[in-house]
C-alpha cells in the first residue's frame, strides 16, 4: 500500500508558532513563580524565651518584671491569660504599653497591665506586668498564675503567686 502525501496542506505559520511558544513559556514561568514564591518568604518571628522575676505584692496587686528576653518582637505576637485557683480565663491580646487587658474569671474581672519601661515598643528585660482587680485589690487567700503566650497559643512563660 502506497501512502498518499498531500502537498496542498500547510502547517502553522512561523509567526503563529512563535507566539504560541512565547505564551506557553510565560504561563510556565508564572506557574513556577507562584509555586516558589511561598518558599521564599520565611515564617513569622520565632517564639522567644522570656523569664520573669518573682511577683511582688504591693497594696494587694501583683507586679512582676521581665528578667530576660531572648529576642525582642512586637507585642502583637503575644497573648496573656490568667488563672485564679483552678479557673482560667480566656486569653487576650497583649495590651499596648500603659494600658490593660481585661480577663473575667468566675464573675470577677482582672486587669493585666504592661509597661514598656524603655519605650521601644517591644517586650524587653525590665518591662513590667501588673495584675490587679477591677479597681480593687486582688482577693486574699488566692493563688494566681499569669501566662505569657505566643500568638498561636503556645505557652512562653508563667509566673505564679499567692495573696496573703
Amino acid at each position: 500500500m502506497k501512502a498518499i502525501i498531500r502537498k496542498d496542506e500547510q502547517a502553522v505559520s512561523p509567526v503563529i508558532a512563535t507566539i504560541l511558544m512565547v505564551a506557553i513559556t510565560v504561563v510556565l514561568a508564572a506557574v513556577l513563580y507562584v509555586m516558589v514564591s511561598g518558599l521564599l518568604t520565611g515564617p513569622g518571628p520565632t517564639k522567644p524565651f522570656v523569664t520573669f522575676s518573682t511577683a511582688q505584692l504591693v497594696q494587694g496587686n501583683a507586679t512582676m518584671s521581665v528578667a530576660q528576653v531572648s529576642q525582642t518582637v512586637s507585642p502583637s505576637n503575644y497573648r496573656l491569660n490568667l488563672q485564679v485557683g483552678a479557673s482560667t480565663g480566656a486569653a487576650q491580646a497583649m495590651p499596648s504599653s500603659g494600658s490593660y487587658a481585661s480577663i473575667t474569671i468566675g464573675g470577677t474581672t482582672y486587669r493585666i497591665w504592661w509597661t514598656d519601661i524603655g519605650g521601644e515598643g517591644t517586650l524587653n528585660a525590665g518591662d513590667t506586668f501588673r495584675v490587679t482587680g477591677d479597681n480593687v485589690a486582688l482577693p486574699s487567700n488566692s493563688s494566681f498564675t499569669l501566662y505569657l503566650l505566643w500568638s498561636d497559643g503556645a505557652q512562653i512563660q508563667t509566673v505564679a503567686w499567692n495573696t496573703p
